[in-house]
């Protein structure tokens, strides 16, 4: 008699799938963004007494299939410094209609909030020029050197032509008796060389030393 032989039956192995678990697209997409405001809006920073705006760029939704885009940020553009700006401030400019702006408060989406108006951006790589308040024109007499306070292109050589009276100066490197000097003070309390016929920081030249009353 053989010896008969058991079989043993394996089950099929059941096999359980997990969805995994997350978001529809129509889910992630039902939540609509944030009101923002509608024009074009700059983050206005001052230094060395000059304001420069930085364009705030607004992302764009990308096609599903590809990441989303990077951009790189426009260099600053120069502004005329906006009311109440200080060097430890940052406001936001933003544009109005055609060539106006305003100062965009915190969580402002309309126009209708903007109160306070406020020059726009220069175009890019245009300096924002200044007018010229303090200009001395320094003068050498024999050994010495006095600066006449105010701009007066037309005075004559070696004349004093308004008050106050001049005052001696340490005379400057390069100043002769037949080429005086104009000297102009800007914003931060620096001096500059200022050519002839020169009325703003469009035209100014090189760094000099501020006039200081010296001994007579």
């Amino acid at each position: 008699m053989s010896a008969s032989r058991s079989r043993t039956r394996f089950a099929a192995p059941f096999i359980v799938t997990v969805a995994a678990a997350g978001c529809s697209k129509s889910e992630r997409t039902s939540n609509p963004p944030p009101p923002m405001f509608p024009g074009i809006t700059y983050r206005v920073r001052m230094a060395d007494m000059l304001c420069y705006a930085n364009e705030v760029l607004r992302g764009q939704p990308a096609p599903s299939d590809k990441p989303q885009p990077t951009y790189n940020p426009p260099p600053p553009r120069a502004i005329e410094c906006p009311p109440g700006m200080s060097g430890n401030t940052v406001l936001v400019v933003g544009h109005l209609s055609g060539s106006e702006c305003g100062i965009v408060p915190d969580g402002c989406t309309t126009t209708a909030c903007v109160k306070i108006r406020t020059p726009c951006p220069l175009p890019p790589g245009r300096p924002y020029a200044q007018q010229l308040a303090n200009v001395w024109t320094i003068e050498k007499r024999d050994d010495k050197c006095h600066a006449e306070e105010g701009d007066h292109d037309d005075c004559p050589p070696g004349k004093d032509c308004n008050p106050p009276a001049p005052r001696f100066v340490p005379c400057p490197p390069g100043i002769t008796e037949a080429d005086p000097i104009r000297v102009a003070e800007l914003p931060n309390a620096t001096c500059v060389i200022v050519p002839p016929g020169c009325k703003d920081t469009s035209c100014i030249g090189a760094k000099i030393a501020c006039p200081t009353e010296s001994p007579k």
